[in-house]
């Protein structure tokens, strides 16, 4: 899997309901952009779900997509079987690949985390991409070994910042056993490809731009593609916000655009003031997205 992975957003209803109307309009949204896969991750609020409610966004995303692109779904858990489990389940409801951090191993010694997804890697038989990011890391050399180990570890999503020099020392270590992949919402998108990255999990709400910067790039018009993802960057940062404000800030700006109907997260997610949502507007008029 190599190019532009969007992180779906989930739609709720004020009273926390899903609203799969709206969810099937973001993944056309991404469709038509051009992505290269669709990704329910920690940013889509999965947390958050019962178990039941889990099958049922997953089954409804999988059914939407329709195997036009691959599907990539988050099966951490904090213990292995928890994450045998939820991989288990994924393979079973028709996902492509299980996404896996370490949730729950911060401090432990790296054999223990590499026991871990290995353990995992040998109950399951699917695809597994490695999750590196901040409070739940892997090393580049863990990534490395792990890739060495077993032959389902050949996709890492790298975004334990700062994320350029993790690129280029799994570059250097991995090599091609290796597809690197970045995150934190495409922050060091340009610098990441300098160093090797071979695409972007990010948050779906500028994702068009996202698969338009990608092509250019790759294309080599790095000069370009990089002024034009510039420009978006403090746009970006509004919806990084911390306390769960990200959620409506993301989910503000796919409303704005015409993909949400509602834009309400899922509780506790403290809301950001209404200068904030004037302020958002504001950005994306400038930019000409809305």
């Amino acid at each position: 899997m190599t190019g532009i992975v969007p992180i779906l957003q989930l739609s709720f209803d004020e009273g926390g309901a899903v609203l799969y109307g709206d969810l099937e309009a973001e993944i056309d949204f991404a469709l038509n952009a051009g992505v290269h896969g669709i990704a329910l991750g920690v940013a889509s609020e999965l947390n958050k779900l019962s178990d039941i409610e889990r099958d049922q966004v997953i089954s409804a995303v999988i059914k939407h997509v329709n195997g036009r692109v691959p599907t990539v779904i988050s099966t951490s858990g904090p213990s292995t079987a928890l994450t045998i489990s939820r991989s288990h389940r994924a393979l079973e409801l028709g996902g492509s690949m299980a996404m896996i951090s370490p949730d729950g191993f911060g401090g432990f010694p790296a054999e223990d985390v590499r026991r871990h997804y290995n353990a995992v890697a040998e109950a399951i038989d699917i695809p597994i991409m490695l999750q590196d990011r901040t409070g739940a890391s892997i090393a580049p050399t863990l990534m490395a070994q792990l890739a060495d180990d077993h032959e389902s570890f050949r996709h890492a999503k790298v975004e334990t910042l700062p994320t350029p020099p993790r690129f280029a020392d799994a570059k250097r270590l991995a090599g091609d056993s290796l597809t690197l992949l970045g995150g934190v919402n495409g922050a060091f998108l340009i610098e990441e490809m300098n160093r090797g990255s071979e695409g972007a999990m990010a948050s779906i709400a500028l994702i068009d731009v996202l698969c338009e910067v990608w092509e250019g790039y790759r294309s080599g018009e790095t000069g370009a593609a990089a002024e034009r993802w510039e420009r978006h960057t403090h746009l970006i940062e509004m919806y990084r916000y911390g306390q769960g404000m990200n959620y409506w800030m993301a989910k503000e700006i796919l409303r704005l655009r015409g993909v949400f109907t509602s834009a309400f997260p899922r509780l506790p997610a403290h809301k950001p003031d209404e200068t904030a949502f004037r302020e958002v507007r504001e950005m994306c008029e400038r930019l000409g997205l809305i």
